[in-house]
């Protein structure tokens, strides 16, 4: 059996969050079009015959970063990228190269660990859409190369495989303490309180019915998590940077907060197996960029 660190690295939206939540077969990382969907390293633990990993997703390198926002979520994957025995770098071929490419690729570069380069979406590069040309002259600087569909699990196995074959021969031991800390919390099993990730759950249907109607300016906090037996009370603040985005978000006679409320409460109530109350509000904090801690990103 092999144990090791797999940190998995890529610009937004090549699909990292899909292909963790595939490779452990729950979700365990929310996913969105947008950018930005994933602000902080989430680690989780993949075991089967051929040993234990410990996955982080990364969030997407960032290209050119104004916000207070993307400055502190673009600390995020180097600071992983030091804990690699494997580094997955995973690109989304039915998009072109572009810039924050290269700023991926610089940080691979630097790693002395083992790497696998995975193409993802073969799926829906076809046609005009297959960019693969585009990627192909990187196989030279990786030990692997895999192509995948994250979002149908196809071939997923294979990087599997291919994860454990470049893992060194190894000290159970060096990982048991941190792999054990993660199993120990309550499914699914990922770095963070429950707290934090019902805030994830919120946020994530926050983009999906916002759509693009309001930029990266929203933070969810939750406030409370009772257990009173029959029913988890929850309670928790969408924070926006202005009153013209606490509108759109409330939405015309409060619809669009109720279809947020509601979707997130009912995936809660699917992944708990009990019945959730959800009671959700919306408040204008020009500073909560500013205030937010790389744990609370």
């Amino acid at each position: 059996m092999k144990y090791g660190r797999v940190v998995i690295i890529g610009r937004p939206n090549t699909g990292k969050s899909t292909l963790i939540n595939g490779l452990l077969k729950q979700k365990v990382a929310i996913t969105s079009h947008l950018p930005q969907t994933t602000r902080k390293n989430i680690r989780v633990v993949y075991s089967d015959e051929a040993g234990k990993l410990i996955l982080s997703d990364t969030p997407g390198v960032l290209g050119k970063v104004e916000d207070l926002l993307g400055k502190k979520v673009n600390l995020e994957t180097p600071k992983e990228m030091g804990r690699a025995d494997v580094v997955i770098m995973v690109v989304d071929i039915s998009r072109p190269k572009n810039e924050e490419e290269n700023k991926v690729i610089g940080l691979v570069r630097k790693s002395p660990a083992k790497k696998i380069l995975v193409y993802n979406k073969v799926d829906l590069a076809v046609g005009p859409k297959n960019h693969l040309p585009d990627y192909n002259y990187l196989e030279d600087e990786f030990d692997r190369t895999v192509a995948v569909s994250a979002l149908k699990t196809t071939h997923l196995k294979s990087l599997v495989a291919a994860i454990f074959e470049l893992l060194p021969e190894g000290d159970p031991n060096n990982l048991a303490p941190e792999v054990a800390a993660l199993e120990d919390t309550s499914k699914p099993v990922i770095s963070m309180p429950s707290s934090e990730f019902i805030a994830e759950i919120i946020r994530e249907k926050a983009y999906l019915f916002l759509r693009d109607e309001i930029p990266y300016s929203i933070n969810v906090r939750v406030e409370s998590v009772e257990d009173k037996g029959k029913i988890i009370v929850v309670k928790a603040i969408i924070e926006t940077s202005a009153e013209r985005y606490k509108k759109i978000i409330i939405g015309k006679n409060g619809q669009k907060i109720k279809e947020i409320g509601y979707n997130a409460r009912k995936e809660l109530q699917v992944m708990s197996g009990r019945k959730v109350y959800l009671e959700l509000n919306v408040v204008t904090n020009t500073h909560w960029q500013e205030l937010l801690t790389s744990t609370e990103l």
